[in-house]
């Protein structure tokens, strides 16, 4: 119907008003697929008004690539072919904008079941689709990164390197060409960038062989670029936003929108790495920046690391040779004026750029070279040899080209006839390389200092068990303020764990010490415990070894899957209580009812024999003493009778206790009798209980509390259990757990359980409620049972703690909000009630158990009952003779056609007549009949049945008769 089509029925216009409200679009085609109902959502969806999008085409706002499969999904739901579909499909919005929507879609049939069109709903889902777009592109972004990396580790030459590293990440960026860009000097002293690499899509035509690119002067035509990559910034945007003189080199490429990073080494800009997008204007967030970016910056290191080789293998080439040729220098110097080098070896040209000739010439030559910070050294070396020893003298000379070089000086005095040092003959070793390795050693120390100080996760470098290094993560991840108060202590002193118990790796076979390695539990400053996992590596750090510990917190990950299967679990051991309990409730129902029902025509006979006096044919019998005769004895029956019905009566409380666990995953808040909830708790707990204590229950006069219910059941399950554990077995009689209420003023019910157990140590109080946090042993539990029912409470706006004397006990209160009767909602005006009328009625029972049929006719046996055997077969009934039942007595989970089902095909066909309703169940719920059962006003009854309740129930209906219902 159309939104000016007004409603035939108050059921039709509360139905209409609920459509109207929902924040989905609710919609309805005709067979041609035109809409024919749209709920105004629709004009918050697509921007279109529902007045103007009434009987357009269904497919015309459909995205022209989706429009193909969802007319294949109408064709086969119009042709019967499928019950309903489900698709995720963008439609178009008025302002041209995409919006991503959950379309599910069913047939619509008359009531003549002849197919009137499709109906459904669409479900905005634009946010998820963003945010699954958007992890799919950090991911898609992340094993690019990974495989560039793979392939620089794999790459051996600078062609393969170029040619490797940019088809990944080109194709994560989803970009159309990606190519390298090298910037150097030209001849004349210009800067100058030319193409090494090129990847190019499908369809991209490449321009790596165009000669244009090959060499590009960037003042004259990239000024911009150079000024910008230079600083570390990138180019970015579309070309036709550029200036003329890019846009004349670029728009001939069929670009048409770019981003441009800048490689760098040593803080020089030595390259850039350009994505091109030549089929769209597509722009980078900055999501996408900074992952390229973070490729660019391991290129950069890449090509750093490959040039620092290559000038090391220059190095080593050069020191072989020299090596080939008596590398090191020689002299003989005359210590006595007219000071001179008697001889010095020809290699030290090679080393200080200075031929033998010149020395000769110049015996103050090393005086003038030296460094100024040498000289002293220097002359004593030159001067008074003799008091050096054999002990090496290590000297720094500048050479003619300027750079300094270490020489390694061992010397030995020539003594004349009177022992007076007139020569020394030297060797002068060149160790600049090991000099400058032993700076460059210091510098990567430096630098691995600055790489776990930029780490998120905590470092710590251990020397001989002791902390010589920890980075600001671990600081504050242990709670301290500064490094310094770690530096001196053991690593392991943080770790909660005995290392014996817990699993690991075998300790290091070379035996230094500080190898942690594993998921630990870590001890913070203030006493929180958190998990985290350890890496432990050998290392040199300041030229020695030590152990660098890396930690990872995985507290919140360790208790997220914790919980998760805690509620896998739950929910398992749900179902199954759930199935147990619908399964003994249908028998139980009759065995209760049939057991109530033989004890009152027992309780009748009885009363009529001793009101007649005679007892008719079988008074002698009845009335026979059993030694005489075996006489029949009604009392002895009737007490028979009353323990078969305590039995059953405490089975049910036990199904009802199971009913209550079976659904502790709802999040919904209901009134709560906590009373009700502690006496569950106790029956399951008992047979923890009975061997190591004796329970007291102190109940005061509490209202209700907003709670839920399996939720708080299993709150105090875990208390009470807890309670009984810390008291040891065979000693009952001298231990007690109490289970005490009381009421709070204002609107609070406290609840404590209280144990005369070994108590918790006060160092232990604080942390009790901490996640992962337990005084058991390794393996024995998980920590997180007093977390959660931490959690638990306080999401139901309560409070809980905890106090405790070690040896004496502990006493755990728990506070919730109660529902007080003044803030309760008490109707006004309400209508007086008119005494029902009494008359036999017409009552369909539909119950695929036919005992529990035959226990309803035999309590409604004033009335006429007829017994349906499932929801077909009363469907079949309510249909012939739809005004001919006052009350419809209808089980919930039927095989054949449920009791949803069946509701919603009366209220269809024959309007009005599913109000006579009554529906019962012996418990075990899918989540669409518990939903549909919250949403209708028709009375329900639990198996086994309130016999009164009943009775009274179906007494209303019949009073008020079938028109009533109309």
């Amino acid at each position: 119907m159309s939104p000016a089509t007004p409603a035939s029925s108050p059921s039709e216009r509360l139905s209409r008003q609920i459509i109207d409200g929902l924040k989905e679009g609710v919609f309805q085609t005709d067979p041609q697929g035109r809409w024919t109902f749209l709920n105004p959502a629709w004009s918050e969806l697509t921007g279109f008004s529902v007045a103007e999008s009434l009987g357009r085409d269904a497919l015309e706002s459909v995205h022209p690539e989706d429009r193909t499969r969802v007319q294949e999904s109408f064709q086969a739901l119009l042709a019967h072919k499928a019950d309903h579909s489900r698709h995720e499909l963008r439609y178009l919005r008025r302002d041209g904008s995409t919006l991503w929507v959950e379309m599910v879609t069913r047939p619509l049939q008359g009531e003549d079941g002849g197919l009137q069109g499709l109906c459904g709903t669409l479900t905005d889902v634009s946010t998820r689709r963003r945010t699954e777009e958007a992890m799919a592109r950090r991911e898609r972004y992340l094993s690019a990164l990974v495989e560039m990396q793979q392939r620089l580790l794999m790459a051996q030459q600078e062609g393969d390197l170029y040619k490797d590293v940019l088809e990944p990440i080109g194709r994560a960026a989803g970009a159309s060409r990606v190519y390298f860009f090298e910037v150097f000097r030209g001849e004349a002293g210009q800067q100058l960038m030319s193409q090494r690499a090129e990847w190019c899509a499908p369809g991209i035509k490449p321009v790596s062989g165009n000669p244009r690119y090959q060499p590009v002067v960037v003042d004259r035509d990239f000024k911009r670029w150079g000024e910008l990559l230079s600083r570390g910034e990138v180019v970015a945007g579309r070309v036709k936003d550029f200036p003329v003189t890019e846009r004349a080199i670029l728009e001939p490429q069929g670009i048409r929108s770019m981003l441009v990073l800048p490689l760098r080494i040593n803080n020089s800009w030595v390259g850039f790495i350009g994505f091109d997008h030549c089929e769209s204007e597509q722009e980078w967030d900055k999501l996408e920046v900074d992952l390229l970016s973070a490729a660019a910056g391991a290129l950069s290191l890449e090509l750093e690391h490959r040039r620092s080789e290559s000038a090391l293998r220059e190095r080593e080439t050069r020191y072989r040779q020299l090596a080939e040729n008596a590398s090191d220098v020689q002299y003989r110097y005359k210590l006595e004026p007219p000071r001179a080098f008697l001889y010095i070896s020809r290699v030290v040209g090679d080393r200080l750029g200075y031929s033998p000739e010149e020395h000769y010439a110049n015996p103050e030559l090393w005086r003038q070279l030296v460094h100024p910070g040498d000289l002293p050294a220097l002359g004593q070396l030159l001067e008074a040899p003799h008091q050096l020893g054999s002990k090496p003298v290590v000297l720094r000379f500048t050479g003619r080209n300027g750079r300094t070089r270490w020489l390694e000086h061992t010397v030995a005095p020539v003594l004349d006839t009177t022992g007076r040092p007139v020569v020394v003959e030297g060797i002068a070793r060149d160790i600049t390389e090991r000099r400058e390795v032993e700076e460059q050693l210091k510098m990567s120390e430096a630098s691995f200092r600055i790489l776990l100080e930029g780490v998120a996760d905590a470092a710590a470098i251990q020397r001989d068990g002791r902390i010589v290094y920890a980075n600001m993560a671990l600081v504050s991840a242990l709670g301290f303020d500064r490094p310094d108060q770690l530096v001196g202590r053991t690593l392991a002193q943080f770790i909660e764990d005995d290392m014996e118990e817990v699993p690991g790796p075998p300790p290091d076979p070379s035996g230094i010490k500080g190898m942690i390695t594993g998921e630990r539990r870590l001890v913070r400053r203030d006493g929180k415990t958190r998990v985290a996992e350890l890496v432990s590596l050998p290392l040199l750090f300041d030229g020695a070894p030590a152990v660098v510990s890396i930690a990872r917190d995985v507290t919140d990950q360790r208790q997220f899957q914790a919980r998760l299967t805690l509620a896998d679990k739950l929910a398992s051991v749900g179902t199954l209580a759930a199935g147990i309990a619908h399964e003994i409730n249908n028998p139980l129902a009759f065995v209760i009812s049939n057991l109530s029902f033989l004890s009152e025509e027992m309780r009748r006979s009885q009363l009529a024999l001793e009101t007649s006096g005679t007892g008719g044919v079988l008074a002698p019998a009845l009335a026979r003493p059993r030694g005489m005769g075996g006489g029949l004895d009604l009392v002895e029956w009737q007490e028979v009778l009353s323990e078969a019905y305590e039995g059953a009566e405490r089975v049910r409380q036990i199904v009802r206790q199971l009913r209550a666990f079976s659904r502790p995953d709802e999040e919904r808040l209901t009134p709560v009798d906590v009373h009700q909830v502690l006496e569950s708790v106790v029956m399951m707990a008992t047979n923890e209980i009975r061997h190591r204590a004796q329970l007291h229950k102190d109940f005061g006069p509490v209202p209700s509390v907003m709670a839920n219910e399996g939720r708080l059941s299993q709150v105090f399950l875990h208390l009470v259990v807890n309670a009984a554990h810390a008291i040891p077995e065979g000693q009952a009689h001298q231990n007690a757990i109490r289970l005490i209420t009381r009421r709070l003023d204002p609107g609070r019910v406290l609840i404590e359980v209280q144990d005369t157990g070994r108590g918790i140590a006060p160092e232990h109080l604080s942390r009790i409620f901490d996640p992962f946090f337990t005084t058991k042993p390794v393996n024995v539990g998980t920590g997180l049972g007093l977390s959660i029912c931490h959690s638990t409470i306080t999401s139901m706006g309560g409070e809980i703690s905890v106090d405790s004397d070690l040896g004496k006990g502990t006493t755990f209160r728990v506070v919730l909000p109660s529902l007080e009767p003044r803030t309760r909602l008490r109707p006004t005006g309400q209508p007086t009630i008119a005494p029902l009328t009494h008359r036999r009625g017409r009552v369909l029972v539909v119950d695929d158990e036919p005992g529990v049929g035959k226990v309803l006719r035999r309590i409604l046996k004033e009335h006429e009952v007829e017994v349906a055997a499932g929801g077909r077969q009363a469907l079949e009934r309510l249909q012939q003779e739809p005004d001919s039942f006052d009350a419809v007595l209808c089980d919930v989970m039927m095989p054949d056609l449920g009791g949803k089902d069946l509701y919603e095909a009366v209220r269809r066909t024959h309007s009005g007549l599913e109000r006579r309703f009554i529906f019962v169940s012996g418990g075990a719920f899918t989540a669409n009949a518990r939903e549909f059962l919250e949403t209708i006003p028709n009375p329900k009854l639990e198996k086994p049945f309130n016999e009164p309740a009943l009775r009274q129930i179906v007494q209303e209906l019949v009073s008020r008769g079938p028109s009533s219902t109309r």
